[in-house]
């Protein structure tokens, strides 16, 4: 939503108020022809400043009570502003445009309001020339100059709100589809954003809940202040999504002799922690095995069975991922069977000897 700029006309003789600023000394507006084209008040009437902030509006130039200027014809708006309180005019902007017969032509103008710590009334003055600009908000230039326009009024300057964003996640790290709440201070209307674009329309709800965020999102929200017409927006919180998953699953099955290594390895993005099973009933149930004579690797993507032995025959061996730090739920590998077998048997008198191969 655009920040509305509020103009309220008053004359300089009234404006010494609570909260206004001392207003300029009187200065004559010259002999300027308002026969001729003037401003248009209602492009400076009825708007806000917000402390601090910078917009740009648009003031308008149209005939005047008698005359109106060629097509061509110049016309120099200059905005004159007492934002220090002295009742001097210091501050100024200014620009022209090329007035088109019949209708008129527009000068945009861009303010930046001085910073307040609460809400304040300035004095200011409009000042239209023909084809020649002025400095001077009293000045009252020769030839056709003299053709052109003064308009005395007020600026009020509000606070803005100063919002803070926070998170259910403290340390806004996730995984994948978890739903994430944000909660928003220091307005009475709230419009949440990700990555600049709206998530959450304007309303008077302060939280805002998303469970499709991805890695890099940045949430903000703009808190508004909807009596005085001041908006400002929050610090970004940038979201760390995770989605842990094995690209490559261990091997469906491998057959080793007795006595020698196998090997069972996962790809895996996004996983942290890993905890090898062995299951001795066909794969209905899985119990977690450590480090030591008959593993290695029990913690890694790659786990070691060493110097498999024929009591492993037909064990299944699947892995446990994890990742801790966003506390995403464990994902189980498919399994792998191992078979074991013997190199050569030579039985006799009910004595089995195995046979090592050299």
């Amino acid at each position: 939503m655009k920040e509305v700029l509020t103009f309220g006309i008053t004359l300089f003789a009234i404006c010494n108020i609570y909260s206004q600023c001392p207003g300029p000394a009187p200065c004559a507006p010259g002999t300027f022809n308002n026969s001729f084209e003037q401003i248009d008040p209602s492009s400076i009437a009825g708007a806000v400043f917000c402390s601090g902030q910078t917009r740009t509006f648009t003031i308008s130039v149209g005939p005047g009570t008698t005359t109106e200027a060629a097509t061509g014809d110049i016309e120099y708006i200059t905005l004159f502003f007492d934002f220090d309180c002295d009742g001097v005019f210091e501050y100024s902007v200014n620009d022209s445009c090329s007035y088109v017969n019949p209708g008129g032509c527009d000068v945009d103008l861009a303010v930046t309001a001085p910073v307040v710590l609460s809400s304040t009334t300035f004095n200011a003055r409009a000042h239209l020339v023909f084809n020649t600009p002025t400095s001077d908000p009293c000045a009252n230039l020769p030839g056709f100059s003299n053709y052109g326009d003064i308009i005395d009024f007020t600026i009020t300057v509000n606070v803005p709100p100063n919002p803070t964003l926070t998170s259910n996640d403290i340390d806004n790290l996730i995984c994948s589809g978890d739903s994430v709440t944000y909660t928003a201070t220091d307005g009475d209307e709230y419009e949440f954003y990700i990555n600049g674009v709206s998530a959450q329309a304007q309303s008077t709800s302060n939280t805002f809940t998303s469970s499709a965020l991805s890695d890099g999102d940045v949430v903000t929200v703009r808190a508004l202040d909807t009596s005085n017409g001041c908006d400002t927006f929050s610090s970004g919180i940038t979201m760390s999504v995770v989605n842990p998953t094995i690209t490559v699953q261990p091997v469906a099955s491998q057959t080793v002799f007795a006595g020698i290594d196998a090997t069972y390895t996962v790809t895996t993005s996004d996983v942290d922690t890993f905890q090898w099973q062995v299951s001795t009933d066909g794969g209905v149930l899985f119990t977690d095995i450590i480090d030591g004579t008959s593993y290695s690797g029990t913690s890694t993507n790659t786990l070691t069975v060493l110097s498999a032995d024929i009591d492993k025959n037909n064990n299944r061996y699947r892995v446990v991922t994890i990742n801790n730090l966003a506390g995403c739920s464990p994902q189980n590998s498919t399994n792998g069977l191992l078979l074991v077998k013997v190199r050569a048997v030579i039985s006799n008198r009910r004595i089995t000897y195995r046979i090592k191969k050299t």
